[in-house]
């Protein structure tokens, strides 16, 4: 298999420089009053082919897909090293896949996704250092999503046409803590680290495939502290 994966990463922040970060007793902290912001932008690239064998028929498969997200935030300090803060967030996906046999073409598909998040956070900083500090985040997030899956061409179906599009909606709604780190690189900018997350999760998705549509619920209780829940962005406090 082989795979090409390219990764953007870019942080944008719209300031108003009116205040800084303080020093106390040699570690630094948040003043009340004072607002930060920044954000992230990703954008993946991945394509794969992939070969094997059925039967004795060769075969072998390709893929593409691009995926975007972007989540602006914005928070301000109510009181020293405790901030009110907002994150929205938006993110696209698409893959496009295509089967063939004995290099002629069996099947091709084309997924489709798109999801939209508001989550208001509470953080309370704790200074360790000169530059560094350490935060937890109280998440009240909520989130929606729409994802279609369309069968564009299948051999077996040319006599009798059954292209199905199927259709999931999802409502997912979060409550949990995660833990962060600030290192200061001066008196505005930091880089921001968080790993893993901790809380309580309930969603809702329904399935869209006539003729039968089916609902589901699922709740639970968890700590996540894999990788796909690290982030790494840079903030502006102002």
């Amino acid at each position: 298999m082989k795979n090409i994966f390219a990764t953007l990463l870019l942080s944008i922040v719209v300031f108003t420089a009116q205040s800084q970060i303080k020093e106390s007793n040699g570690k630094v902290y948040i003043p009340k009053g004072t607002w930060f912001t920044g954000g992230s932008i990703s954008i993946n690239f991945i394509n794969s082919d992939a070969h094997y064998g059925n039967n004795g028929i060769p075969e072998n498969g390709e893929s593409e897909r691009i995926e975007f997200s972007v989540s602006p935030r914005l928070g301000y300090a109510i009181a020293k090293n405790w901030t009110l803060g907002m994150e929205l967030g938006y993110s696209y996906g698409r893959t496009k896949s295509k089967n063939f046999e004995n290099e002629v073409l069996v099947r091709e598909s084309r997924f489709t996704g798109n999801s939209f998040g508001v989550n208001p956070f509470v953080r309370r900083y704790i200074g360790l250092g000169k530059k560094l500090m350490f935060f937890f985040q109280t998440d009240l997030a909520y989130s929606y999503g729409e994802s279609k899956a369309e069968e564009l061409f299948d051999e077996d179906s040319i006599d009798n046409p059954t292209f199905l599009n199927s259709y999931d909606y999802r409502n997912v709604f979060f409550v949990g803590i995660k833990p962060g780190l600030n290192y200061f690189l001066n008196e505005h900018w930091a880089l921001e680290s968080t790993v893993g997350r901790a809380g309580y999760e309930y969603r809702k998705s329904s399935n869209d495939n006539s003729p039968r549509n089916i609902d589901s619920e699922s709740n639970r209780f968890f700590i996540d502290l894999s990788l796909s829940n690290v982030y790494f962005g840079v903030s502006y406090f102002f």
